[in-house]
């Protein structure tokens, strides 16, 4: 668990960089209030896609418009938005309206918004403080917490960024009311990925409560929501910087954002990430004897994630896995898990050099097994 000076039920305090900074993680029903209460900047930009500024932009204008000015600041929503255009567009609107280096930019939304938000403020004046307000499942269980920020182009995922730790995360399950159906599996896939890296008795605990991650509104205690913080925010406290051990967060992304790139997003980042974890532990189950395979299948299964792979040969994702940031050398490696719980490191890398051969094996059973 991350340390803290004060952590409560809901609240972690994440240190970085030889202690020097943190963050301040609250989890719990209505915790967007204490943004207000929080608040120490001279004013605020609100960016989020245009989807959720519609839903939640007025609301969070009134509770910081009677301490500080606010300006809300849309962009189309999707992948296809998270580019380079799009942050320069951002930047300008900042600039145009004088937004200075004592205002804070508030990341309101899903994994998206908080990439693209987070990346904003880590370049705009060479760095302001910045809020994550994550509203769907994947941003409140993975992408607010970290500080990794980024976006696309056309030769990869998430291949143009920085490191920017937020301020203050605040994950509120009442944002998830509003999450739409169809972005469910997201978040839902990447809980799954938090419990098979790092606590088998989490993923016990989703098999037994099933029945009520089939879709929102969020019908569960924050526990999950909290656990995913703990996990992750410990992880990425020891390695900030994805130099060895944040490495293993990647687990089932090395495919899955082959996935995303080969069917130009028509695959979503979740179900893509079930079905990376899949092929990937498919791998893991050749080199490292993994013999859980089929218990993951059974879990995403009854999660409603899709256990079958898209009618695509490897090749089609070969270029891009062929950019993935955990290379060496020229060579692939991936996270794989030796046991749900635990996650492989045979050289102090946290990765495992994967022959592309035995991934085109891997992916050609997995094929089999789902046809």
């Amino acid at each position: 668990m991350p340390s803290s000076t004060k952590e409560t039920e809901a609240e972690l305090l994440l240190r970085f960089g030889a202690r020097h900074r943190t963050c301040r993680v609250l989890v719990h029903r209505d915790a967007h209030l204490e943004l207000a209460r929080r608040w120490r900047w001279s004013r605020a930009a609100v960016i989020g896609d245009a989807t959720v500024l519609a839903l939640h932009g007025d609301a969070l204008h009134r509770l910081l418009s009677p301490i500080t000015t606010v300006t809300l600041l849309p962009f189309p929503p999707g992948e296809a938005h998270k580019t380079r255009a799009t942050k320069q567009q951002l930047e300008d609107s900042l600039l145009q309206q004088g937004f200075d280096r004592h205002g804070c930019i508030v990341a309101l939304g899903g994994g998206i918004s908080l990439d693209l938000a987070g990346f904003v403020a880590a370049t705009y004046m060479r760095g302001v403080a910045h809020v994550n307000l994550p509203t769907s499942l994947l941003a409140q269980v993975d992408a607010a917490i970290g500080g990794k920020t980024g976006l696309n182009t056309p030769r990869g995922k998430n291949l143009v960024g920085a490191v920017h730790q937020p301020e203050l995360v605040l994950v509120d399950p009442a944002y998830l009311d509003t999450l739409p159906a169809a972005q469910w599996a997201c978040g839902v896939a990447e809980l799954v990925k938090h419990a098979v890296i790092a606590d088998e008795p989490l993923l016990g605990w989703i098999e037994e409560h099933r029945d009520r991650l089939d879709g929102p509104p969020w019908r569960l205690e924050p526990y999950p929501l909290l656990r995913c913080a703990q996990i992750k925010g410990a992880i990425v406290e020891q390695d900030e910087l994805e130099s060895g051990a944040r490495r293993q967060l990647n687990y089932g992304h090395t495919v899955a954002h082959g996935l995303e790139m080969a069917t130009g997003h028509a695959l979503d980042h979740g179900r893509a990430v079930a079905l990376g974890m899949l092929v990937e532990g498919r791998v893991a189950a050749s080199i490292l004897g993994f013999d859980q395979l089929q218990r993951l299948r059974r879990c995403l299964d009854g999660l409603n994630l899709p256990t079958r792979l898209p009618d695509l040969e490897l090749d089609a994702l070969q270029p891009y896995l062929a950019l993935d940031k955990k290379n060496q050398h020229g060579a692939l490696r991936m996270a794989l898990p030796r046991r749900i719980g635990a996650m492989a490191d045979p050289d102090g890398s946290h990765t495992v050099e994967v022959p592309y051969p035995l991934l085109r094996q891997a992916w050609d059973e997995e094929r089999a097994c789902s046809a």
